[in-house]
């Protein structure tokens, strides 16, 4: 049996073979799916879509803290329950030994995200070996800097 996650690149392997639009945005791809009968929730898949759109509107989520900035009222950390791995979330006041795992945690997903980022663009710049590279920095001192001056002047 395919995971919701192969089923889903299926119908975009389907959707692509069918000659519909490409480059698409996700909506066209879904718009078909559900068009040609093949999307269709079963319980499991709605508590797990519903399960993203929960911790997607935790993660959106922001409050004003005391100097007037704009936090995450919600963090996610990986921990163990009844031995157990899973992500498990608390409100801005969590206690320290949680939040330590929920930064760490978001560190190394925004790392991930950066590898992966580097790893795609030497592959495209392989695949262009006749054109200039493109470049990125991965350094985001400068950057930081920048936001919190802009932050300091709003």
């Amino acid at each position: 049996m395919p995971t919701v996650t192969e089923q889903l690149q299926r119908i975009v392997a389907d959707y692509r073979a069918a000659g519909e639009a490409w480059p698409a945005t996700a909506e066209e791809m879904a718009e078909w799916a559900v068009s040609h009968d093949r999307y269709q929730l079963t319980r499991g898949m709605a508590v797990a879509q519903c399960r993203e759109h929960i911790a997607r509107a935790m993660r959106l989520e922001h409050v004003r803290d005391n100097k007037g900035r704009s936090v995450r009222r919600y963090y996610a950390a990986r921990l163990r329950r009844d031995g157990k791995q899973m992500t498990l979330w608390a409100d801005w006041d969590a206690d320290r030994s949680f939040m330590e795992v929920a930064v760490a945690n978001r560190r190394n997903q925004i790392l991930g995200e950066c590898r992966q980022l580097k790893t795609d663009l030497d592959s495209y710049n392989d695949r262009h070996a006749l054109e200039i590279p493109i470049q990125a920095s991965f350094d985001f001192t400068v950057d930081l800097e920048e936001l919190g001056q802009l932050d300091d002047a709003g």
